[in-house]
């Protein structure tokens, strides 16, 4: 009955539900029972069209992502393509958080528009933490659990790290159109 219970609660629940909210939910029901449940569960559900993923810091019912070509016949519009600047603000964002536009800017090397600030507040990637204690008291941008339930990221740990992504300095040299700095070694003077 507890993993039925848990199951429905799962699966009506809008966000992931986190582990001491099914506790709050389930009780008196033991932690260990609720473990045990939530287990059998990613088991039963592990090879089949949706699996129980632990995600956003709580658990969520998601579709298996093989099953990805038939779901997306569902929809008939596609979904809005991300500009290339959304994306490097929200990756600025979730990598240097808490920040300002400003410190975005400075990474960037150009302006951030509200429509870009604008449509990741929409989508609830990300949300404004506070404001910075400098003059003019600029909005601090930070990730929200909607980031990371819909980039299927349980928490930050899951980023990639970001020495495998582009450096500032090679960022600001794409933006000047200069060559990368090439490494002169004494393997490449014998090829």
């Amino acid at each position: 009955m507890l993993t039925k219970n848990i199951e429905a609660l799962i699966l009506a629940s809008d966000e992931p539900l986190s582990f001491d909210k099914l506790r709050t939910l389930l009780e008196p029901i033991e932690s260990s029972d609720v473990r045990d449940a939530l287990s059998t569960l990613e088991h039963h559900y592990a090879d089949r069209g949706v699996q129980l993923k632990q995600i956003a810091g709580g658990w969520q019912f998601r579709t298996d992502p093989s099953c990805a070509n038939i779901v997306k016949q569902l929809w008939q519009t596609r979904p809005a393509r991300l500009s290339r600047s959304m994306l490097e603000t929200l990756a600025i964002i979730a990598y240097q958080q808490p920040t300002t536009r400003a410190e975005i800017e400075s990474l960037r090397g150009i302006k951030v528009s509200s429509s870009i600030i604008g449509g990741l507040l929409e989508r609830s990637w990300i949300k404004v933490l506070g404001r910075k204690d400098v003059p003019g008291r600029p909005h601090l941008y930070g990730t929200s659990k909607q980031f990371l339930a819909d980039f299927g990221l349980t928490s930050l740990q899951d980023l990639p790290d970001s020495s495998q992504l582009m450096d500032t300095s090679a960022i600001q040299q794409e933006k000047l159109n200069l060559p990368y700095p090439t490494q002169t070694t004494e393997h490449n003077h014998h090829e």
